[in-house]
């Protein structure tokens, strides 16, 4: 491995961890968390692999709430995120663990970049979001509401 291939895996790793160590997550979303690593960590590549690194850094860094309550300010699953993605328009999306918790709604999973993201980051953060290609953009999440009907 050539030294700019080792510096650019450092640098990600510290803002993967940057991102994560202000992360909190409900306890069932931790579960699934590791749940999605491990289906990830099957097929191994691409941005399979980039999920499974940022989700992990999610389960060793954010902290985990006493509740399993979705935390306002802090996005869980079933929250109603509002977001924008290098200061372009906001969106506005459902977050959702799996099929079975979003029958009723589209949304962004949360075993995607973007998902992965956005789980457990409170409102009014700007951090990092990592792309397929290893490259991050810049991602503020304006608000978080406990679900689509709160």
């Amino acid at each position: 491995m050539d030294s700019k291939n080792l510096n650019s895996q450092k640098v990600s790793y510290s803002v993967l961890r940057e991102i994560s160590m202000s992360c909190k997550l409900t306890k069932s979303d931790r579960h699934a968390l590791a749940d999605h690593i491990i289906d990830a960590d099957r097929i191994g590549t691409g941005v399979y692999a980039l999920l499974a690194r940022l989700l992990s850094m999610k389960l060793l860094y954010a902290s985990v709430a006493a509740t399993d309550e979705v935390l306002s300010p802090f996005s869980a699953n079933g929250s109603f995120v509002t977001f924008a993605i290098d200061g372009f328009e906001p969106q506005s999306e459902y977050l959702f663990q799996n099929e079975k918790s979003c029958s009723d709604y589209s949304g962004i999973h949360v075993a995607s970049l973007l998902g992965a993201t956005l789980i457990g980051l409170r409102s009014g953060v700007v951090t990092k979001f990592l792309q397929p290609d290893g490259s991050f953009r810049n991602i503020h999440l304006i608000k978080v509401r406990k679900s689509v009907s709160g």
